[in-house]
């Protein structure tokens, strides 16, 4: 019997203060395809901003599950943090 939980990992962002963002699975998936979801993930960017319940992936490895944000992030204001 295979062991199902639910997978969480980074996404990374672009336009944030920081360079990743928390997300997690929609449904548990079988932990024998916890590598093959993160090696699927690290070619993923995001866009800030991003809301909790944002979906980033549907259908992750045809398994019905999607990959959900875990946290709020705001876009950078580049005017803001100009440098001049």
């Amino acid at each position: 019997m295979s062991k199902k939980e639910i997978f969480t990992t980074l996404v990374r962002i672009k336009g944030a203060n920081c360079n990743v963002v928390p997300v997690k699975s929609s449904k548990p998936i079988d932990k024998k395809l916890w590598i093959q979801c993160s090696k699927s993930l690290c070619m993923l960017y995001v866009g800030a901003p991003v809301k909790i319940g944002d979906i980033f992936c549907h259908n992750l490895l045809n398994t019905g599950v999607d990959i959900i944000c875990t946290k709020n992030i705001d876009k950078i204001n580049n005017f803001e943090h100009s440098q001049y």
